[in-house]
């Protein structure tokens, strides 16, 4: 009896154990903060599957610069073995689109749509910026944006902070801590916000 009960015990916990192992998805949480205060959230989600990465960043933002704005962006990005195979980006603000483009990679060139233009591009994509948040991009020179819809320059500025500029101006930076980005600061035509790792 008391045989059956520890293999049922190892059962339990070497089930328990290997499911443990298998989850491998990760959810960031960041604050936004603007002027010292929390104007809203950022979700950075990462699912694995194998050899299939799914990226997710979504966020929900409202400030108030003479007249009040809220801010919505979704960036997905699918990749296979290291290369990108679909992807996406809707952003909004006041609740009417400002970008909505898909990316989806067919036989030997990618095809980037929305609603007023097509564009072909044939140069694999390995790292977007849907990737920001989950991966340091150590070592790289350029990554693609899916706001600009082409490869933009980033580099090191110091050990693990990163800058990257924008096709509109603009610089965003990036500081990292095991891989994992852990503050940033983002300027638009708006205003400057800072984002803040939660969990």
């Amino acid at each position: 009896m008391m045989l059956r009960t520890m293999i049922l015990v190892f059962l339990v916990s070497g089930s328990a154990l290997l499911y443990s192992f298998m989850e491998t998805d990760k959810k960031l949480h960041y604050d936004v903060i603007r002027n010292g205060k929390v104007i809203g959230y950022l979700d950075a989600l990462r699912k694995n599957n194998g050899e299939k990465v799914e990226y997710i960043m979504e966020s929900n933002v409202k400030v108030s610069v003479i007249m009040d704005f809220a801010l919505y962006s979704k960036v997905m990005g699918s990749f296979d073995k290291g290369m990108l195979t679909s992807g996406s980006i809707v952003r909004r603000v006041n609740g009417k689109d400002k970008a909505n483009s898909k990316i989806t990679w067919l036989n030997d060139r990618y095809l980037i749509q929305d609603k007023s233009e097509s564009i072909e591009l044939k140069e694999k994509i390995t790292y977007t910026s849907a990737c920001l948040m989950h991966e340091e991009p150590v070592n790289m020179q350029r990554i693609f944006s899916e706001n600009f819809k082409r490869f933009i320059p980033i580099k090191a500025i110091k050990p693990h902070q990163y800058e990257l500029q924008l096709p509109d101006g603009n610089r965003n930076f990036y500081t990292y801590a095991n891989g994992v980005c852990v503050s940033a600061e983002v300027n638009t035509t708006l205003t400057t916000a800072y984002f803040r790792l939660k969990n």
